[in-house]
């Protein structure tokens, strides 16, 4: 006989307490090891972590942008010049062109293929992928770039250095060692020796080859020839800047082992002064660490935590609602613990980058710009790490809510806990779960003209653009003195809407005079320089390009450059664009660019109603608005600029001479072009970092609508992806986001 009574469920017997408890504690250990391995192998000791978090924030490009644009690190430049007998008024070019020269030799690309490859090979090592360190980088673009940029950047620089008259042959050839022993110590000499006419010829010659006697035949009649003419300093300026060509190519040469790839181990050992073992056993502790976060870490994890969760399962074998609710309450609890144990971890263990992201006493003291790039780098990093971990945390809580809501729907509760308070639990846990491993998608977004749903309904004259002057001069365009680090579609992409660009046929270079007459900027020693440089590019073209005071020094075909506005447009539906031309070619050809370049169906035509809204004119399908300095109409869609804009003046020498007076354009018109950059022979990404801040750009516009009456439309930068144009753009549109 039993004494159950009928229809009642049997008696079970308890489960022992001690032995449930030590089985959640082997699963909250098993989930700790699994996680743990698992963050660390796929997640810390992964290069696409790195890699990724690198292109994410863009370092290569940051680099030159943030870091070396930094006026603190500017500072200290410029304080180093000094240091090395920089003339003042020489320190600001100087730092510029380097800068400039960097970046053509090193290009961002070629910083983040080089930080793959580092990267890469550093972490195969510490995984245990390989016994030996093979840290390998291509140097080859950078050898073959060195030794002509740095006789470029060089003569640039000397043009600009003083001259001063000898008074006898003797005192110029010893004017001239000294000019030549300063650049062969990497220095800037204070002045260049010049010597009037009716010295003899021969003397001045070998006094000026004697710096460089193993110069070729044709070099010496070059030499000659200029010493003939009358131009003995350039003769003498061409000549001793190749000197620094032998430390470039000295430099290439310690670059260049005979192969393309660079050791990074064996330099970091040779720069050391130490062996390259020495160098690698700074990674060995790591090495040995990671080992107890491998494979065999991972599967013992899992295999506790099954084996414990199906243990603790097994002591309810008798009643299977009882056995799931306690299955899904461990890994619930697990879930728990690994959460905890994260938040410990993100406590106790300190970056390795903190002393570099981080001000203070136990801080390296880094420029802002430096501070800022590796501060991002590191949050983005971070960011991966705990996504993983949150993955984990994820899995655990929906399959623990899984399991306790499975046995709560099946009915017959055993415990002594509130059926709904359970269920409750359960439902939480699986919606903390599913929130945190998936991010939901936005239903999707009201209709933005330029990035902005309140920007449809205001008419074009009552929209502020960011625009970048000069647009076409990137460094692929212009190698030495680039205004912009990107191109016409890569400043359109980044949030630019007006395009200043120069459209020029390739004329012929007959004469230094008719080159100095192209710019008032241009020293009568710089355009010697630029002279010499363009030799085999002084002969007319056919065509019509996009350049700046002359095609040889830097140009894009304009049609080519055209159809990157066009394919702008195509990719992107409600944006409307600006092109302002400072046109050198007639109305004629412009129109059969643009419409070679498929930008007819894009162009406005006004109407005579005034200017339309952006909502209105994107919904026309005209979405191209083009002004022209010059010429124009016809044809009707080519607007006369100065009848339609009002603007500030561009020849600003340094950023405090920034101004709102009026300059060309109809007092009336009701666009007003605000022209922001400082005009240098070479652009100094400094000053972009100083005038292109959100707050300067916003005061000045500010100040201008003060005194001009009128609100600034186009804000005419340098260097767009420096600073915060767009973002001051947006909040002068009252837009921005705070």
């Amino acid at each position: 006989m039993t004494d159950t009574a009928p229809g009642a469920r049997p008696h079970t017997r308890a489960a022992p307490v001690g032995l449930v408890a030590g089985l959640v504690v082997v699963a909250v250990v098993g989930a700790l090891l699994a996680t743990g391995a698992w963050v660390v192998r796929t997640v810390v000791l992964d290069p696409d972590t790195y890699n990724a978090a690198l292109v994410e924030n863009d370092v290569g490009e940051r680099l030159y942008t943030e870091v070396l644009a930094d006026p603190e690190l500017a500072e200290i430049s410029d304080a180093l010049l000094g240091e090395l007998r920089v003339p003042p008024f020489l320190a600001t070019q100087a730092r510029a062109l380097t800068t400039a020269a960097l970046r053509w030799t090193v290009p961002p690309s070629t910083l983040r293929a080089g930080s793959d490859a580092v990267i890469t090979g550093m972490l195969a090592y510490v995984r245990g992928d390989t016994d030996t360190v093979d840290v390998g980088v291509d140097t080859t673009g950078i050898v073959e770039r060195v030794d002509a940029n740095a006789v470029r950047q060089v003569r640039t620089l000397l043009a600009e250095v003083p001259t001063v008259a000898a008074s006898s042959i003797e005192e110029y050839r010893a004017a001239v060692r000294v000019a030549a022993d300063d650049v062969v110590a990497g220095r800037l000499p204070t002045t260049i020796p010049e010597i009037g006419p009716d010295t003899d010829p021969d003397e001045v010659v070998a006094a000026i080859v004697a710096v460089r006697p193993d110069l070729d035949e044709r070099s010496q009649q070059l030499i000659t020839a200029a010493v003939v003419a009358g131009q003995s300093s350039e003769a003498l300026i061409a000549t001793v800047s190749t000197l620094v060509g032998d430390h470039a190519r000295a430099a290439a040469d310690r670059l260049d082992t005979g192969e393309s790839e660079l050791d990074v181990v064996d330099a970091l050992a040779e720069r050391g002064e130490r062996r390259r073992a020495t160098v690698v056993a700074v990674l060995d502790p790591v090495r040995d660490a990671a080992r107890w976060f491998g494979p065999p870490t991972f599967v013992l994890g899992l295999v506790l935590f099954g084996g414990a969760l199906a243990g603790v399962a097994w002591t309810s074998r008798d009643d299977p609602r009882r056995a799931l609710t306690l299955a899904g309450l461990t890994a619930l609890g697990a879930g728990a613990a690994v959460l905890v144990g994260s938040w410990i971890v993100d406590a106790v263990v300190t970056s390795p980058l903190a002393p570099a992201t981080s001000t203070g006493p136990d801080s390296w003291n880094l420029p802002t710009g430096m501070r800022s790039v590796l501060g991002d780098v590191e949050s983005t990093i971070a960011a991966d790490i705990l996504g993983s971990a949150r993955a984990s945390i994820a899995l655990l809580l929906v399959l623990g809510g899984g399991l306790v809501l499975t046995a709560a729907v099946r009915g017959g509760w055993r415990l002594r806990v509130p059926r709904a308070a359970v269920v409750g639990v359960g439902i939480v846990a699986l919606g903390l779960g599913v929130w945190s491993g998936v991010t939901s998608a936005g239903a999707g977004a009201a209709r933005a003209c330029n990035g902005h749903p309140e920007l449809c309904d205001r008419a074009y004259d009552e929209v502020a653009y960011a625009g970048t002057h000069n647009a076409m001069s990137s460094p692929d365009v212009v190698a030495v003195w680039p205004e912009h680090d990107g191109d016409l579609r890569d400043q359109l992409d980044a949030g630019v809407h007006a395009l200043l660009i120069d459209t020029h046929e390739w004329t012929e270079l007959v004469s230094e005079e008719q080159l100095a007459a192209l710019d008032p900027l241009l020293t009568p020693e710089l355009t010697a320089r630029l002279w010499a440089d363009v030799e085999g590019l002084r002969e007319a073209r056919s065509g019509t390009y996009l350049c700046h005071i002359h095609c040889a020094f830097g140009s894009i075909e304009l049609v080519e450059a055209l159809t990157q506005v066009s394919e702008f447009l195509d990719a992107n539906p409600d944006e409307v664009v600006t092109l302002i031309v400072q046109d050198d070619i007639t109305p004629a050809a412009t129109e059969a660019a643009v419409l070679e370049a498929g930008l007819g169906p894009y162009l406005y035509t006004p109407d005579g109603d005034g200017w339309p809204t952006l909502g209105a004119m994107i919904d026309a399908g005209e979405r191209l608005v083009v002004f022209a300095e010059a010429s124009g109409p016809p044809p009707d869609w080519y607007l006369p600029a100065f009848e339609a804009m009002q603007e500030t003046p561009f020849l600003f020498l340094t950023p405090e001479e920034l101004s709102c007076e009026p300059s060309r354009g109809d007092p009336d018109a009701t666009l007003f072009l605000m022209n922001h950059w400082v005009q240098r022979i070479a652009p100094d990404r400094v000053d972009s970092a100083l005038i292109n801040e959100r707050q300067f750009i916003v005061d000045r516009a500010r100040q201008c609508e003060r005194e001009r009456g009128l609100a600034p439309n186009f804000i005419a930068v340098n260097f767009y992806n420096i600073g915060d144009t767009t973002g001051a753009v947006d909040e002068l549109n009252g837009v921005a986001d705070g």
